[in-house]
């Protein structure tokens, strides 16, 4: 039998949303806020959340008055989001390196690091084809990731993390190319071990990425306020695309 990937099994995991369970969701719907500002999509855009998690960004765009549907490979998190569904928001399981719906969406998000998981780098160009395949003739994509230059160098090696009644111990490092953050903690009597791996991609990279897989780059940001993309100082790199 194939064994599971880390993202797989992490991301499925209870123990995953119970670390990240105070994400700030004011910032993620200022950012959304910021995007439907500059993408200006008429009112009847179809929107596409790949790796859409529990649902945060799709249900806030959805409450916009947009029609979205969330794709994610973590079953939990699908089940989770189904109570919210509607007529113009739908959530399915599906692995973002697969097509889904054939020119079925006008903008396509995939947002706060939900990218370079995986142990071949060729699938990410397969993750991303697969994205244009699913957009219409120039439609677009924003892809939200790390700034990996400025992640290295500020990397904070050991954190300690009480969460939900659980502590939580984190080791940071740099490995073959990824951040590796290896977390370990204790559930009553049960031992718990689990990692997350993430490649750090710079922009050179993402262009020869988006070259292949069929995009080009309209605008670069470097924070959820849309300041200017900054190599040294910006916390994120924010990818604005066409499909070409």
């Amino acid at each position: 039998m194939k064994s599971k990937q880390w993202f797989e099994s992490w991301f499925d995991s209870p123990y995953y949303h119970i670390l990240y369970n105070k994400r700030d969701d004011r910032e993620a719907k200022h950012f959304l806020d910021n995007l439907v500002s500059l993408l200006q999509p008429k009112s009847d855009s179809k929107f596409l959340d790949v790796a859409c998690g529990k649902g945060r960004h799709a249900i806030y765009l959805n409450k916009k008055g947009f029609d979205v549907t969330g794709i994610d490979l973590s079953q939990s998190s699908i089940r989770h989001n189904r109570k919210y569904e509607n007529k113009t928001l739908s959530f399915h399981v599906h692995d973002m390196r697969n097509d889904f719906r054939k020119e079925g969406f006008d903008v396509a998000f995939n947002l706060f690091t939900s990218f370079g998981y995986f142990e071949n780098p060729d699938d990410n160009v397969k993750t991303l084809q697969a994205i244009n395949h699913n957009l219409k003739p120039d439609g677009i994509l924003v892809l939200d990731y790390i700034n990996s230059s400025k992640a290295k160098r500020n990397l904070v090696v050991n954190e300690d993390c009480a969460k939900g009644g659980i502590a939580f111990k984190i080791h940071r490092k740099i490995a073959k190319g990824y951040i590796v953050k290896d977390i370990s903690f204790h559930d009553s009597d049960l031992k718990c071990n689990y990692s997350e791996k993430v490649q750090m991609i710079s922009l050179k990279e993402f262009k020869d990425y988006f070259e292949q897989s069929g995009f080009s780059i309209i605008h670069l940001f470097g924070d959820y306020q849309l300041h200017p993309y900054d190599e040294k100082n910006s916390d994120r790199l924010i990818m604005i695309v066409k499909k070409v």
